[in-house]
């Protein structure tokens, strides 16, 4: 049908159609998304639902004849559809005989890329949560950095199995574009549709993103150390603070226990690099200078136990994490200055993070209503409004529904960089 400036007579785009194009825009918008997990959608409903994720049994083994029998241990994470964004659109019927290109420019583009980068940052703000990491706090990063991140996640049983990211953040992107693109032109070409795409470098696919998040280190300062010997698990007991500091760590702080090191998962043996510990919560010091840190991974030197749904104690000496636990005085290593904030990239294996998006319910009274799901990429959008009689406009909406997490902190690897 001939178009007169971008309109197509009397044919109305219909709900499906701008539903359609939303989804499009979505997923041509969309960088961290891509990248992770994505295979847990039919086990959830609607907004609101949790689920506990069984992590794979891991057993550890023995030597010689006789048999050693190991605990049966079921670890889960919980892993919740708690996320909801949209945005709203009034628009008129005339409205509704633009042509689709020029509908999607006017009304959707924006909200669409808002959208995606309310997604995105969702994913990538649990990057905090990562607690291995390498480079070196207020120095920018150089491609070295990938080759030393390459062989640390490679001590610590990361599957290279074509499966490993990296998003940068823009900054640290722009330093070393020149020496990517140099190194990949041809790959570039064949994935230049993929957004945000820089090519391959070191074994991982590099992505640069504007939502990668900095990190502004507590306002620590003192002497600290382990008030206690051989603690294990999650919650750890630490003395000679400066005194009565609020915000003393801040969530996603990275901690070291000297004499603590971290070991390969599948051989048990040291590598010989303290363990990372991320702080979980902010901490506060007390009067004294005493404070009490909730860390993770939880400290794990083979002696740690569970207790099962029969309350038996059960041994969780497979799932060990660290050669010894921290000594009573070990001194404890904040990783970059106080107050100061950081540029960080961010490493990971595709299965640390999963993203589940779920479709909305649609009201039964609702004039407009459709919804979308594309069978690929699992992204779905939902389409609701209603005839405004005096305005003669249509108010609708358009949804995304998912949840986010880490569920695999252990896959995945914080890069820290320079100031920002």
């Amino acid at each position: 049908m001939p178009q007169v400036n971008g309109e197509t007579g009397n044919r109305l785009l219909t709900d499906d159609i701008i539903v359609k194009e939303a989804l499009r825009l979505l997923k041509n918008s969309l960088v961290a998304a891509p990248l992770v997990h994505r295979d847990l959608e039919k086990r959830f409903a609607k907004v609101g639902d949790s689920i506990a994720l069984q992590k794979p049994f891991r057993t550890k083994t023995a030597s010689g004849r006789v048999l050693v029998k190991q605990p049966m241990t079921d670890l889960s994470v919980p892993f919740k559809i708690d996320r909801q964004e949209h945005f709203g659109l009034e628009v008129t019927m005339r409205d509704r005989t633009l042509s689709v290109e020029n509908f999607s420019d006017r009304y959707l583009k924006s909200g669409m890329t808002q959208i995606a980068n309310v997604i995105d940052r969702s994913i990538l703000l649990t990057a905090k949560e990562a607690f291995f990491s390498s480079g070196t706090p207020g120095t920018a990063i150089t491609l070295k950095n990938f080759h030393f991140a390459k062989a640390f996640m490679g001590q610590v049983a990361v599957p290279d199995d074509g499966m490993r990211r990296c998003i940068l953040n823009m900054l640290d992107a722009a330093e070393i574009s020149e020496e990517i693109s140099n190194k990949n032109n041809e790959m570039l070409v064949k994935k230049a549709i993929q957004k945000g795409y820089m090519g391959p470098l070191s074994g991982f696919d590099l992505f640069e993103s504007a939502n990668i998040p900095t990190h502004t280190v507590g306002a620590y300062g003192g002497t600290p150390l382990t008030a206690g010997a051989d603690q294990t698990g999650n919650s750890i007991t630490t003395d000679g603070w400066d005194t009565s500091v609020n915000g003393l760590l801040k969530a996603g702080d990275v901690i070291q226990f000297a004499g603590t090191k971290e070991i390969n998962p599948q051989s048990y043996a040291s590598t010989g690099r303290l363990k990372h510990f991320v702080v979980q919560e902010d901490v506060n010091s007390d009067g004294a200078g005493l404070a009490t840190i909730k860390v993770s991974p939880a400290i794990n030197d083979g002696s740690l136990n569970t207790t099962n749904q029969a309350g038996d104690t059960i041994s969780t000496a497979a799932y060990q994490n660290v050669d010894f636990a921290p000594a009573d005085g070990a001194a404890i290593t904040v990783l970059g200055n106080a107050d100061t904030t950081y540029r960080e990239n961010f490493l990971f294996h595709r299965d640390a993070i999963a993203l589940a998006m779920v479709d909305l319910e649609l009201p039964q009274s609702a004039t407009v209503k459709s919804r979308v799901r594309d069978p690929d990429s699992g992204m779905s959008l939902s389409m609701t409004g209603a005839y405004d009689i005096n305005e003669q406009t249509e108010i609708t909406r358009i949804d995304a529904v998912w949840g986010t997490d880490m569920i695999y902190p252990e896959l995945a690897h914080r890069m820290w960089s320079a100031e920002g």
